[in-house]
């Protein structure tokens, strides 16, 4: 029996709420197509009376984005909440999340990118398995795959196995076993040495970035060997770290083996297995995996198992 907690799945009816703790609002047009989505799927949502006002790259002030957080956590018409994007913020509110009324409520958190930093705070308060999945303005954007296992990952069905003919087995081994966590490298950056930075020892470890050089990259998986933090996991699934949307696929393909290239090079002691090309990130492939699990990371038939 895993043990950690996942939240009650959704039913059809069910309340989603949508809170902003991140970026500012851009396109008008892909939250209505997420909403729309969102309703075709059979649920409800709840949106703040005026939307966000926006204070810069914010979708409002940090007091603000934390009480939005708490209010829909606590409403009990809402089952879940999903983060309508990332961008940068969800660390600016963690001094006015109040971990005692977190902890009163079990519920489903969704969302990738910045949404990271709340998984790891969530699952250090509550122990809570939480959705790494798609964000409300990008429901419209992702595949269809990734929109099933979206709404199967909601419905109940988050421990389906993963096994796709896109992934690499970068370095093999034998099957590994550990708690899946990770999400964007660039916010797991940001928490290192906090209350809320994650013990990665023995864990499965997922990442993924997006518009990130090269260099950058490198610099932060050479730090976190240096932390002695990348030598920890029992295995790695690398996601897409593509520059942007807009490199061409050879491009792609070559700026992908360097990064795999560098992580193989840094973890060579360990002798983990480590996956590349694993269908999370900022692009059409975006697989909704449930943070905090257990899982078995199956490199001889390269499938990723949940318990």
């Amino acid at each position: 029996m895993n043990r950690n907690c996942f939240p009650k799945s959704l039913q059809p009816g069910d309340c989603i709420g949508i809170i902003a703790p991140a970026g500012q609002i851009q396109d008008t047009v892909a939250l209505q197509q997420g909403l729309s989505i969102l309703k075709d799927m059979g649920f409800e949502t709840k949106l703040p009376r005026n939307l966000w006002p926006g204070t810069g790259y914010l979708a409002d002030t940090d007091t603000n984005r934390a009480v939005e957080f708490h209010k829909m956590w606590a409403d009990p018409k809402i089952s879940a909440l999903l983060a309508l994007r990332g961008g940068f913020g969800s660390l600016r509110i963690l001094p006015f999340l109040n971990p005692d009324d977190i902890k009163k409520e079990q519920k489903l958190l969704i969302g990738f990118s910045d949404i990271t930093i709340l998984h790891c705070a969530i699952h250090q308060t509550n122990n809570l398995i939480s959705l790494h999945g798609p964000v409300l303005t990008s429901l419209s954007s992702i595949n269809n795959e990734s929109r099933q296992r979206f709404y199967a990952s909601l419905t109940g069905n988050w421990d389906k196995p993963i096994q796709s003919g896109k992934i690499e087995v970068l370095r093999d081994g034998p099957s590994v076993h550990g708690k899946l966590i990770g999400g964007n490298l660039c916010s797991l950056m940001s928490i290192l040495s906090t209350p809320i930075d994650q013990d990665w020892k023995g864990s499965i470890l997922f990442l993924e970035d997006v518009g990130e050089p090269l260099y950058k990259l490198d610099r932060m998986f050479t730090q976190l060997w240096h932390c002695g933090k990348l030598n920890q996991p029992s295995g790695i699934i690398l996601g897409d770290f593509s520059l942007n949307q807009d490199q061409d696929s050879l491009e792609k393909i070559r700026f992908h083996e360097e990064i795999w290239k560098r992580v193989l090079e840094l973890t060579k002691s360990s002798g983990m297995p480590i996956w590349g090309n694993f269908p999370i990130g900022h692009g059409k492939d975006n697989l909704t995996l449930p943070h905090g699990t257990d899982a078995l990371m199956d490199s001889a038939n390269v499938t990723l198992l949940f318990q």
